[in-house]
């Protein structure tokens, strides 16, 4: 058995491992060593050739250099990109939760009905928001507040990516304006796109994983202090 032939058995040894941890993993998250894996797997196929592969991995390495650079989005079992975080709010009652909630909703957001649907007695807000990334894009989403036995779950799916595109000239075509709305699962794998893209990608994550966590701080926050703000 020659090397390469050697190698290439290792590799294959390798994506079964990762494959495995793929399926077991019920989809919860996209993560660094599932995109190594995809990129082991195209040399395997032949798509791509060792050097470049190699080529590749280096360059990877560099731009992914610390556990920090990828942010790892949680996936439901369908395999999309979905948030849920559970806070108790031991002592507050159903109203206290919905009233404080719908606030925090209005003087963040302003929201107006067609965007917003509530209903005290089951303990539920809908609404679809967004907020700005980098360059011309956006994330589109819809968060959902159930309220329940003291406790609230925040969600956020269909979360998507939307790209703007200006109208310009592409020699002596003139393109008019263009929005790309998708879903933010589509982003991966980040490691088979143009590596010139990859921080872009990259940041993108971030923003959304930081963007979610942050909401539910300030809700959480708003709920808490309440009384203290308006205690007068």
């Amino acid at each position: 058995m020659n090397l390469l032939t050697k190698n290439r058995l290792d590799m294959k040894n390798l994506i079964s491992l990762f494959a495995l941890f793929f399926v077991c993993s019920g989809l919860y998250a996209q993560t660094d060593s599932i995109e190594k894996a995809i990129l082991h797997q195209k040399v395997i196929s032949n798509e791509i050739s060792p050097e470049e592969f190699s080529k590749i991995g280096i360059k990877w390495r560099e731009t992914v250099n610390e556990p920090s650079k990828y942010t790892e989005l949680p996936f439901d079992q369908k395999g999309e990109v979905y948030y849920s975080f559970l806070t108790d709010f031991t002592g507050n009652s159903m109203d206290v939760l919905f009233n404080r909630s719908m606030e925090w909703l209005a003087i963040n957001y302003g929201l107006i009905p067609a965007y917003l649907y509530s209903n005290k007695e089951n303990g539920k807000i809908i609404y679809k928001n967004s907020f700005d990334l980098s360059g011309n894009s956006t994330c589109n989403y819809t968060g959902i507040i159930t309220i329940k036995n003291e406790k609230m779950v925040m969600e956020f799916a269909s979360i998507s990516y939307q790209q703007f595109f200006p109208s310009h000239y592409s020699g002596d075509v003139w393109v008019p304006d263009k929005t790309v709305d998708v879903a933010i699962k589509s982003i991966f794998p980040i490691i088979l796109k143009k590596s010139s893209e990859w921080n872009l990608y990259l940041n993108i994550l971030k923003s959304i994983d930081q963007h979610f966590t942050s909401e539910v701080i300030s809700l959480r926050d708003y709920i808490d202090n309440y009384d203290l703000i308006y205690k007068f």
